[in-house]
């Protein structure tokens, strides 16, 4: 069963005892039986449709459930990466890669289907990350990275280098698609009136007092937190058939008038000057 999935029964768990509610208040509740709520809380899988109505007889939102979730502990695991483990994977994206898929929960079978590995290469990234202590095989043979929660990179040469790869590789994601989707004669099939690509990319400054800018990104963090929850969900609940990939690059950030950097914006169009 995934990390998050289990973190958000604990939760599950843990709210039902705040309310002083048993399983036979919810079981009642859900006019469902006491060993079907026993099977959600155990192992067995739990529908967003049950979830849902969990939730509203817990009344809690699903940003809420996420939140909470982020500070259950399930496990131990060390705080962030080694100085060992940084230069190993600064020098072998590849294996950092790896690494990240399993960290978010994916099984090495689905990580070899998807980008087309072969078993020795499998056996070769699980091997090394496992001696690098950044996987564990779990007595049901399952592999679990061992970190509980975000994976934190410190600030040494691998945060900025994963981090410069990563805002190079979403900028050209959007580069690519929006260029894409303009060059076509219409972004709409005229068949079934749905958008065949659907993406914005904007940028704007705007001036206004800091209070009104921290309750406006507090806001938007709450959105996609909620959004990142309903996302762990659904993926469990739907098949790959039924869901797409929703891209969002979010970066926004407070500086004075008088900030260098913002010049770069003015000049993104070009440079005005002297003729």
């Amino acid at each position: 069963m995934d990390i998050q999935i289990q973190k958000i029964k604990s939760v599950l768990k843990e709210q039902l005892k705040k309310r002083k509610m048993t399983y036979e208040n919810l079981a009642q509740e859900m006019d469902v039986s006491v060993p079907t709520i026993k099977r959600w809380m155990g192992d067995h899988d739990l529908g967003l449709n049950d979830l849902f109505r969990i939730c509203e007889i817990l009344d809690l939102n699903l940003s809420d459930l996420h939140a909470l979730s982020a500070n259950t502990k399930v496990a131990h695991g060390p705080a962030r990466l080694s100085d060992e483990q940084q230069k190993f994977l600064v020098k072998n994206m590849n294996y950092l890669a790896f690494f990240l898929q399993i960290h978010d929960g994916k099984t090495p079978k689905e990580i070899a289907e998807k980008y087309k590995l072969n078993k020795l290469s499998v056996d070769k990234y699980l091997v090394k990350l496992e001696n690098l202590g950044l996987i564990k095989v779990t007595g049901k043979l399952r592999v679990k990275s061992t970190f509980d929660g975000s994976v934190n990179f410190g600030n040494g040469i691998l945060s900025k280098t994963y981090y410069k790869r990563w805002i190079d590789g979403t900028g050209d994601f959007f580069t690519n698609i929006i260029t894409d989707a303009l060059s076509k004669e219409s972004s709409i099939d005229e068949k079934t009136r749905d958008h065949k690509s659907f993406a914005t990319y904007s940028s704007q400054s705007i001036k206004l007092t800091k209070e009104s800018y921290m309750k406006w990104a507090t806001e938007a963090t709450a959105a996609i937190t909620q959004l990142h929850a309903i996302s762990k969900i659904e993926e469990k609940a739907y098949g790959e058939e039924e869901l797409m990939t929703a891209v969002i690059l979010n970066a926004h950030t407070l500086v004075p008038q008088s900030s260098k950097f913002l010049n770069d914006l003015d000049d993104i169009a070009g440079k005005i000057e002297n003729l």
